[in-house]
């Protein structure tokens, strides 16, 4: 089975759209999404029916939990805050419950998947130091962690007692552990603005970093008619 691995939405229904039609012409079977569906982008409401519609199976994120209970949002950045509660006047309470429902960890095969560190996911550690990545792996149970958070894609493989960032966006899965970033679909930060999601294969033991591109400019306009943060639709086009 093939599993597309989506996380940080955002709101982004344009970057959504396009890895959702990728997906279909790759004929992939499943998708988990690491949360952060919504926050700082135009379309919190038309990601998640998209992603009920899908199917997919989704974990939380810390953007989502601010949007369920906002006794959160003050955990975030002052941007970060701002869309959210315009996000939240967006939504329905049948959106909202849909997003309670989302847990921290999701188990399949052998690996595990959340939105941040999946040793302790509910404490929203950023996997963005080597050090706290190296400790990830050294406690991890399971064969590969696929996280989000951080919006940088990155895949790191533990040998032995040495981890190391691996340079290629593809992974012949061998009997290593195996931390895997699967980037942002709705705004990426690592210079390349393009939508970035995973892919495994499960019984070829392939794992692949894939990036799309999207109408980013549909997205801005959205942001800019509804007078949202300038930063939100300027940070889109540099993948920042």
């Amino acid at each position: 089975m093939r599993l597309a691995v989506l996380s940080d939405i955002h709101g982004n229904l344009e970057a959504l759209e396009a890895v959702l039609l990728e997906i279909d012409r790759l004929g992939v079977e499943s998708i988990v999404v690491l949360g952060d569906v919504v926050g700082y982008g135009p379309d919190p409401r038309a990601c998640i029916y998209r992603l009920r519609e899908a199917q997919a199976s989704c974990v939380l994120g810390n953007h989502d939990e601010a949007l369920v209970d906002p006794s959160h949002v003050l955990e975030l950045n002052a941007v970060a805050r701002d869309t959210l509660l315009r996000s939240r006047e967006m939504v329905s309470e049948e959106e909202l419950d849909y997003l309670r429902t989302f847990a921290f960890r999701h188990v399949e095969g052998e690996g595990v998947f959340t939105h941040a560190n999946p040793i302790l996911p509910e404490q929203w550690q950023h996997l963005h130091l080597f050090e706290h990545v190296q400790w990830c792996l050294e406690e991890l149970e399971w064969h590969l962690a696929f996280v989000g958070h951080t919006h940088h894609p990155g895949i790191y493989c533990k040998m032995d007692s040495q981890v190391v960032a691996l340079t290629s966006s593809e992974l012949a899965v061998g009997h290593h552990r195996y931390l895997i970033n699967v980037g942002s679909v709705g705004q990426p930060r690592d210079g390349d603005p393009r939508a970035s999601y995973a892919l495994w294969d499960m019984e070829a033991g392939r794992a692949e970093l894939r990036r799309v591109e999207y109408p980013l400019h549909r997205t801005q306009k959205k942001l800019i008619d509804l007078r949202w943060p300038d930063y939100a639709a300027e940070r889109l086009e540099r993948g920042e």
